[in-house]
């Protein structure tokens, strides 16, 4: 292109004709404000560009800091729920065992207690039935005693019956008196009878009353 510019630094003329000293120098103060102003258009337009490459540049620089700050804040979050998660799976983790703890000895303590009170019921009930046993016996013997008395009373009534009867014999009284004396005799035997027969089933239906408090423990 320099040669090619030599070329036409004498060929701006007709014909061939060589320009002037002072043609040449206005033809090339014309090129220089020509290339001037294209510098200054370039000049412009690079700096421009560089003030748009700066603004990118911020841009750039606050969205990385935004997305910096954006992350250390999610960190800072996640790791805080993080410690809150860890710190409720420990307390429910603690509650937990110590419900079952409770748990367990809720159990065996309640194990001890249907323990005791079987034993309990069972030591009752052998001291209720040992205590039927006495009753019964008791109540035998009494029934044996009042058999007995009973037996005795009539024999010792007849005898005084007999005993009488042979002396009302030897006395004189009328015949009137002797069989009202018998009728008083007889009359006292018969009370005597009836009150120990009903003195045996007193205790008779006494026992029965009394046996059936046992059962209706048992049960």
């Amino acid at each position: 292109m320099g040669k090619k510019g030599k070329k036409k630094k004498g060929g701006p003329g007709a014909a061939g004709i060589p320009l002037s000293v002072q043609e040449e120098f206005t033809f090339m103060s014309l090129q220089v404000e020509t290339l001037e102003r294209e510098l200054q258009v370039k000049a412009a337009h690079a700096e421009e560009a560089m003030r748009s490459e700066m603004e990118v540049r911020a841009k750039v620089d606050q969205m990385e800091e935004d997305f910096k700050s954006e992350q250390s804040t999610t960190f800072a979050v996640t790791a805080d729920m993080a410690r809150q998660y860890k710190a409720l799976q420990e307390e429910l983790i603690y509650k937990i065992n110590s419900l079952e703890t409770q748990l367990t000895e809720q159990k065996e303590e309640l194990d001890i207690t249907n323990h005791e009170l079987e034993q309990l019921i069972l030591d009752k009930n052998e001291d209720i039935e040992d205590k039927d046993k006495q009753i019964s016996q008791l109540n035998e013997r009494m029934n044996e005693m009042s058999q007995e008395f009973a037996n005795m009373l009539s024999e010792t009534l007849e005898l005084m019956r007999t005993q009488i009867g042979e002396k009302l014999k030897d006395t004189t009284d009328s015949e009137a008196n002797r069989a009202e004396f018998a009728t008083r005799l007889q009359d006292y035997s018969q009370k005597a009878y009836n009150a120990v027969s009903v003195n045996s089933r007193a205790i008779t239906e006494g026992r029965g009353d009394k046996s059936d408090g046992p059962a209706a423990l048992k049960d």
